[in-house]
C-alpha cells in the first residue's frame, strides 16, 4: 500500500503521484523533469474521483514516464537552475531594444507575447522565464546567437503537436503543398507557438488524433487524452475571451487562424453544426480585417504593401514571408469555407462583395493553392449561391424577376461550358455526343479538380432551377464526370472531392449507385476523425427516395438535409 502524500500543498500530479513537490510555480521541477503534465495548484481537477477518471489519468502519466528518456533528474533540475535566464544575443547593429531597425523582426519579438503567458498555473504548454528585464547579458559571437526567446514544451505536448502538424493540418488541405520559395507550411508552427490560443487548439485537435486515430494505446491512455483534450480546449476559448476583452493587434492574425482552426475542430468531431459559431465569427473578422490598412491585425508595412501591391513573396526576408503567407492562406480558406457553406445552407455568401476584391485574375492570392480547384471556378460557385439565395429572398417578397434570372442563368451556363472545353481541359476531349469523353494524358491533379467542380457547377446550376426534374439533360455531364471518376480519378485525391462527389451523387443514375455507395463507405473518404463525413452517404440515400417519391422535389429539399453540414 502507498504511503502517505508527501505534501499537501504540491501540485495535484505530484499528490496524485505521492511524490514529494518541490511546488515550483507556475510548474514544478519534477513534473518538468518527467516532461508530464504538472496540473498546478488551483482547486481541484474535476478527474481527481477517486474513481475511473483518476486511475486512467495516473496511468496515463505512468506511460509517459516509462517512456521518457531516462536521465537523471537532479542533472535536468541543475541544467535548469544554470539556464533559468533567456539568454539573448546582442543587436549586431547595437541598436537598443526600445528602437526598431528590421521592422517585421522587432515588431515580432517585443510587442507579440508567446503562448507560454499563461497567467495560470493549471494550464502547462510552452513554458518561458518572463523576468529577464533586469539582466545583463554577456557578449556572444554573431554565429553563437540564440533566438529572443528559448521554449521548452513538455514531451507529450511536443507529440500532440505533431500529430496536429504532421496529421491533421494535412486532412484539412489535403492538395495545400507550396513551394519551397515560398517557405513551405513553414509560417504555421511559429504563429502556433507564438498565440497561445491557437497553440491549445492545435493540442486539442493532437489529443483528438489520439484517442481516435490509435487503436494500439491502452483504454486508460484513451481515457487521460480526452481529458488533456478537454483542458487544453477549455484554456483555448479562455484565452480567446482574453484576447477579446484586451485586443493585441500583432496577435490578431493568429487569433483569426485559431478560429478557422476551431471550425474544423467542431465540424471533425461533432454531428451538429456548432462549427457555425466559429465560422461566423472568422467571417467578420475577415469583414474588419479588409474595411481598414490591414494594420488592425497586425500586418507591419512591408506585408501591408506587398498584400495591396499583389507582389510575389519569394523576395523577402523570412518574417514578412511567414506573414503575409500567413495571411493568404488564412484569409484565402475564410473564403472557400464562406462559398461552401453558402452552398449548402442555401443563402448567399457572406463574403460575396469581397471575393472578385481578393480573388482576381493572375493575383498570388489563389484558392487554387490551397484546395486545388482554380479560382474562376470557385467563384463562380460563390455567384450560383448567391443567386439562390437571392431567389429565396425575393420569393418571400413577391419581387422575383423570372426574365432577369433566366439571363443570369444563360450566362453562367455559358460560362461553365467555356470552361469545360478550354484552357484546363487541353488534355480532354469532349464531343458534342451524349458519350463518354476520351483523355489524351492523366490530368494533373488542379486540372482533374478543377474540371470537377466544373461539373458540379453544371449540376448545382440545373438544380437550382430545375431541381430533379428533366435529368436526361445532365447525360452528357454525369457521363463525363462518372468516366473521370473511374478512369482518371486516384484514390488519395478523392477528400479533395467531397463536394462534386455529393452533387453528382445527387443526380446519379440507378447504375451509378452503388459507385457513391463505396466510395462514401470507405477509406480514404470514411474516416475515423472526420466524423461529419459519416453524414454524408444518409443524405444521399435521403435524396435519391425523395426524388423517386415526391413530386416536385428540389434544392430546397437538400438544403433542409444539408444546411448543418460542410462538404470537405
Amino acid at each position: 500500500m502507498s504511503g502517505p502524500l508527501r505534501s499537501k500543498q504540491g501540485c495535484w500530479t505530484c499528490r496524485l503521484r505521492k511524490k514529494k513537490c518541490d511546488e515550483g510555480r507556475p510548474l514544478c521541477a519534477l513534473c518538468t523533469s518527467l516532461s508530464i503534465t504538472c496540473y498546478g495548484y488551483g482547486p481541484r481537477p474535476d478527474w481527481m474521483d477517486n474513481g475511473e477518471r483518476e486511475k486512467a489519468v495516473a496511468n496515463g502519466i505512468k506511460e509517459i514516464v516509462k517512456h521518457t528518456s531516462r536521465r537523471k533528474i537532479t542533472t535536468q533540475l541543475s541544467s535548469r537552475q544554470q539556464d533559468h535566464v533567456i539568454r539573448i544575443a546582442p543587436n549586431p547593429s547595437n541598436v537598443p531594444l526600445g528602437s526598431s531597425s528590421s521592422g517585421a523582426i522587432s515588431n515580432r519579438q517585443h510587442d507579440t507575447p508567446p503562448p507560454s503567458d499563461h497567467g495560470s498555473s493549471q494550464e502547462g504548454g510552452i513554458q518561458e522565464v518572463q523576468d529577464a528585464s533586469n539582466v545583463t547579458f554577456p557578449l556572444q559571437d554573431d554565429d553563437q546567437a540564440v533566438p529572443a526567446s528559448v521554449f521548452s514544451i513538455p514531451v507529450d505536448e511536443t507529440n500532440l503537436l505533431m500529430h496536429f502538424l504532421d496529421d491533421l493540418f494535412p486532412l484539412q488541405f489535403p492538395l495545400y503543398k507550396p513551394s519551397a520559395l515560398e517557405g513551405g507550411r513553414g509560417w504555421l508552427l511559429p504563429l502556433v507557438l507564438r498565440v497561445k490560443p491557437l497553440y491549445h487548439a492545435a493540442l486539442t485537435f493532437g489529443a483528438y488524433y489520439r484517442t481516435v486515430a490509435l487503436p494500439t494505446i491502452s483504454q486508460s491512455s484513451r481515457v487521460a487524452a480526452k481529458i488533456e483534450r478537454g483542458k487544453h480546449f477549455e484554456i483555448c476559448i479562455k484565452s480567446l475571451n482574453q484576447f477579446a476583452k484586451h485586443s493585441c493587434p500583432y496577435r490578431k492574425l493568429g487569433i483569426v487562424t485559431t478560429v478557422v482552426q476551431l471550425t474544423f475542430y467542431e465540424l471533425f468531431t461533432g454531428d451538429g453544426d456548432t462549427w457555425q459559431p466559429h465560422l461566423r465569427a472568422a467571417m467578420g473578422m475577415y469583414k474588419r480585417g479588409n474595411e481598414g490598412s490591414l494594420e488592425d491585425i497586425g500586418l507591419v508595412e512591408k506585408s501591408r504593401r506587398i498584400l495591396f501591391e499583389d507582389h510575389p513573396i519569394t523576395e523577402y526576408e523570412p518574417e514578412t514571408t511567414e506573414e503575409v503567407a500567413t495571411f493568404r492562406f488564412v484569409f484565402g480558406c475564410i473564403i472557400w469555407l464562406d462559398i461552401l457553406s453558402s452552398i449548402m445552407a442555401g443563402t448567399a455568401p457572406h463574403l460575396l462583395p469581397y471575393h472578385s476584391r481578393a480573388i482576381t485574375l493572375n493575383s498570388h492570392n489563389k484558392l487554387q493553392d490551397i484546395m486545388g480547384c482554380k479560382d474562376g471556378v470557385i467563384l463562380l460557385l460563390g455567384r450560383l449561391a448567391a443567386i439562390y439565395g437571392q431567389k429565396g429572398q425575393a420569393s418571400q417578397h413577391a419581387t422575383f424577376d423570372c426574365s432577369q434570372l433566366e439571363q443570369i442563368v444563360d450566362e453562367m451556363s455559358q460560362e461553365i461550358q467555356c470552361g469545360l472545353t478550354q484552357g484546363a481541359l487541353e488534355n480532354i476531349n469532349i464531343s458534342s455526343a451524349i458519350s463518354a469523353p476520351s483523355f489524351n494524358t492523366m490530368l494533373d491533379p488542379p486540372t482533374l479538380v478543377t474540371h470537377m467542380f466544373l461539373h458540379m457547377a453544371s449540376i448545382y446550376l440545373h438544380l437550382l432551377v430545375q431541381g430533379f426534374q428533366h435529368l436526361i439533360l445532365l447525360d452528357k455531364t454525369t457521363s463525363e464526370a462518372m468516366t473521370m471518376l473511374r478512369t482518371q480519378t486516384s484514390t488519395n485525391l478523392l477528400p479533395s472531392l467531397v463536394c462534386p462527389l455529393f452533387f453528382i451523387g445527387c443526380v446519379a443514375r440507378q447504375e451509378d449507385k452503388q459507385f457513391f455507395r463505396s466510395v462514401f463507405s470507405s477509406p480514404p473518404l470514411l474516416d475515423p476523425l472526420l466524423k461529419h463525413r459519416g453524414r454524408i452517404l444518409p443524405i444521399l440515400e435521403d435524396i435519391w427516395n425523395k426524388r423517386a417519391t415526391i413530386l416536385g422535389f428540389g434544392w430546397e429539399g437538400c438544403v433542409e438535409l444539408t444546411k448543418n453540414l460542410l462538404l470537405i
